[in-house]
């Protein structure tokens, strides 16, 4: 690859502080404010975007060394979890992961040399400059029990105070968790590369989706090659359960709609239901593979004939359920459709919320969390972007970042399924 350029250098750092000379860049700055935080919560999409805690800020560019290559950002997708920080949805738990004022975006398209690349935005021990703690050793740097210490801020790229994310021209990442992407994928389509690893790694960690048996476990470290193609890995907790006959999807967001997509590309022959109320998540969703699309979870229940408890709820009908919606209220409608003895996946970061736990006590449910991906199961969702015809329609608007509120509210309101920024 090309030579390896730059540390990356604190928001609040001058340019005068450096002794090279730098040039200015503007970027997309997330800096949390306590009445703000207060005023989203209680307003939700409501809130007015342009008051946001969000703003365009000049900072110096990136300087180059060591292992950290300068890429010049092609496209940056607006995650949820950039919503759920500026509209005061993030949980206290991953907050405390994180570091501020830190130029947002962590889904990134990126070019290097000329070369389309994205990026896996984790900094764990090898990017800290520390030994490999025990997570790491095993394959699961996602989970780095150091990443809150080492030679930088808490947070991975897009949530660090001292690295900028994707909403800026240029940014910064480690060679190791820089993936060349092919000429046959589109621009649209590789930039769903973060959330379809959250995808990858998820479905590995229930039902084994997508990996052959003959791989071995937690051998991210050996396989690391610089995103040369090295083969990946399966997630190290995986479950031993067979893929059920079924599965019901909630939520036709973008993590909703990729795992229907992906499912079908990892061989999955087996029925896909939906639950989504938007239009245009409903056609993707058939598009995409799902065999039945329905408005709430009750009229899935419906459809597979499920009785109704005293209170007026259908209980079950699922084995395999996936959270996609990554709320509370989802949560907890997945555990209602849960079958007897079933699985229910968390796909992504839920937001906060109270929940009740007796459904899986009284019908023995299992519940997968999953958090983010692996280094392995970042490799394992690239190697599938060639396969994944069709996503690039879940990109419904480009916004520059100079039309940040305009791109906030339609990312917040559901007008987008996928909205991304070009910088450049």
């Amino acid at each position: 690859m090309a030579q390896a350029v730059a540390v990356p250098q604190t928001l609040t750092r001058s340019v005068a502080a450096s002794s090279l000379p730098q040039r200015l860049m503007r970027g997309l700055v997330f800096a949390p404010s306590l009445p703000r935080y207060a005023a989203t919560r209680l307003l939700g999409q409501y809130f007015p975007a342009r008051a946001l805690p969000l703003s365009l800020a000049a900072m110096p560019e990136p300087l180059p060394r060591g292992d950290f290559q300068r890429l010049r950002v092609r496209l940056a997708g607006l995650g949820e979890h950039d919503l759920a920080l500026l509209y005061g949805r993030q949980s206290p738990a991953a907050l405390a992961t994180m570091s501020f004022p830190a130029v947002l975006g962590h889904q990134i398209l990126a070019e290097l040399g000329g070369v389309r690349v994205v990026v896996n935005p984790v900094l764990a021990c090898l990017e800290r400059g520390l030994p490999e703690c025990p997570a790491c050793a095993r394959g699961e740097d996602h989970l780095c029990l150091s990443s809150l210490e080492g030679n930088f801020a808490p947070g991975s790229v897009g949530f660090c105070s001292d690295f900028p994310g994707g909403f800026a021209p240029l940014m910064l990442a480690h060679r190791e968790r820089i993936f060349p992407i092919p000429e046959a994928v589109s621009d649209e389509c590789a930039v769903l590369a973060e959330p379809l690893a959250q995808v990858v790694h998820g479905l590995g960690l229930a039902w084994r989706f997508g990996w052959g048996d003959e791989r071995g476990r937690g051998k991210a470290v050996e396989n690391r090659g610089g995103g040369q193609g090295s083969p990946a890995s399966p997630p190290v907790s995986l479950s031993s359960s067979s893929p059920p006959a079924s599965l019901l999807i909630v939520g036709g967001r973008v993590l909703g709609l990729l795992a229907v997509k992906a499912l079908r590309v990892m061989g999955y022959d087996g029925r896909i239901h939906v639950v989504t109320r938007q239009s245009r998540a409903v056609e993707l969703a058939r598009f995409l593979g799902a065999d039945a699309v329905y408005p709430g979870v009750q009229e899935a229940q419906q459809a597979l004939g499920v009785g109704r408890a005293r209170r007026g709820s259908a209980q079950g009908g699922f084995a395999g359920v996936i959270e996609a919606s990554q709320t509370a209220q989802g949560v907890q409608a997945a555990a209602g459709a849960t079958e007897a003895g079933g699985r229910v996946l968390l796909l992504g970061q839920t937001g906060a919320g109270a929940q009740d736990f007796a459904p899986y006590a009284l019908r023995q449910l299992s519940l997968q969390g999953s958090w983010g991906y692996s280094w392995d199961s970042f490799a394992r969702a690239v190697e599938l972007l060639p396969a994944m015809h069709g996503c690039d329609a879940l990109v419904t608007h480009k916004f520059a970042l100079e039309a940040w509120p305009e791109a906030v509210r339609a990312a917040a309101t559901g007008r987008g399924i996928k909205v991304v920024f070009k910088p450049n």
